[in-house]
């Protein structure tokens, strides 16, 4: 046995040797082609940049080319200087010109071979010309190259001003619509409801038609605004966000949200909230008191915030904010939602300052079946509060 096991171990011994000298011109054959592999692979990103190099360094040069002769309609004409072989782009302005130079196989904008120069002589020069390029069938010709007089183009252009001018021209197009929508972005947008709060006059999936407001927002007019720091503060102090709290539970924050609600109250306006619905006062002659009521009725859980409000006299929460309290102040609104049933508002958090305005909805522009001037609110003027809540 002891023998066997020493056959073994030499033969083990001897296919090991075997192995490694088998596999060392392997490895190196492996390594070789590695290099070979990495080789290709640097030449091939080097072929793959040099295209793009090729490509800036022609619409380098063809600029510096277009600065030097000029741009459109102001560029240097090439007809009394072009030669064989150049490659020129025919431009006319005048569409009947345009259409007879067309049925003669001039295309303005198409790039052209010149194969031939009848005369050197500026007056009577005329070049034989073909499409550097294949066009689309019903432009070709059986008859390339055709003759054309020089002075019959109004325009030739060098092939590198053409590009550059093209170039430029696409640049700026391109400025002009980003410019555009930049300044349209700027100015109106596209909203689209996201809840019931507003409802009957804007329901939900309802697409909104938005504009920036220039002018102050007047009474019954529907805001788009950016929510303000005291909505957030409002749900924190409410049973719901007390609860969470206590329970070290994120409350959802209304961060990046928009919201849509009819203003109610104006800067000056005396604003109170009663049985749930804010009112405007308009005058009192003695003890006889005329109001306008927005009747958004009474929210879904109004055990959730405070008492007051629902009933109050002034428009805040707080009565320590101003010296007045039953004034709005200056860049002040009272905003509602016209279903008051699902809508967390002023009556909740107070005022809405004017710098959490984007502007005024104006229009429903989809569904079809919605589409017009936003609805009034559910306003009334009344004599006296009445204690009925809707």
């Amino acid at each position: 046995m002891k023998g066997y096991y020493c056959v073994l171990s030499i033969i083990s011994a001897a296919c090991c040797c075997q192995a490694v000298g088998a596999f060392a011109p392997s490895h190196h054959a492996a390594t070789q082609r590695r290099r070979i592999l990495h080789q290709r692979a640097v030449q091939n990103d080097e072929a793959g940049e040099q295209p793009q190099k090729n490509i800036f360094n022609t619409l380098r040069s063809n600029l510096k080319t277009a600065a030097d002769e000029g741009f459109g309609t102001r560029a240097r004409n090439v007809g009394d200087t072009m030669k064989i072989d150049d490659i020129v782009v025919p431009l006319c302005s005048n569409l009947e010109k345009r259409q007879s130079l067309a049925d003669r196989g001039i295309y303005p904008g198409v790039e052209y071979l010149i194969c031939d120069i009848d005369s050197e002589e500026e007056v009577d020069r005329s070049v034989s010309i073909r499409p550097a390029y294949p066009l689309r069938d019903y432009l070709e010709r059986s008859d390339w190259p055709v003759t054309v007089a020089v002075l019959d183009v109004p325009l030739w252009l060098a092939k590198a001003t053409y590009e550059a001018g093209t170039a430029v021209g696409t640049l700026m197009l391109a400025g002009t619509y980003l410019s555009i929508a930049a300044i349209l972005a700027s100015f109106i947008r596209i909203v689209v409801v996201p809840s019931e709060s507003m409802e009957p006059a804007l329901q939900p999936r309802d697409v909104v038609l938005v504009t920036r407001s220039i002018l102050p927002p007047r009474n019954g007019d529907v805001v788009f605004f950016n929510p303000p720091k005291e909505l957030d503060e409002a749900i924190a102090n409410s049973k719901v966000g007390k609860a969470a709290a206590a329970e070290n539970v994120q409350v959802v924050s209304t961060k990046g949200k928009q919201f849509l609600k009819r203003v109610v109250g104006v800067p000056g306006d005396r604003v109170g909230v009663f049985n749930s619905n804010p009112y405007v006062l308009l005058e009192c002659i003695g003890d006889d008191c005329t109001y306008r009521v927005d009747r958004t009725g009474e929210y879904s859980r109004p055990d959730m915030f405070d008492d007051e409000s629902w009933n109050r006299i002034s428009p805040t929460i707080n009565t320590n904010i101003h010296e007045d309290t039953e004034r709005l102040d200056r860049g002040e609104y009272f905003v509602a939602g016209d279903n008051g049933f699902r809508s967390v508002d002023s009556r909740v958090w107070g005022p809405l300052k004017k710098k959490y305005l984007f502007g005024t909805a104006q229009w429903v522009i989809f569904p079809a079946n919605h589409f017009g001037p936003i609805q009034p609110g559910p306003f009334s003027v009344e004599k006296g509060l009445s204690t009925e809540r809707n």
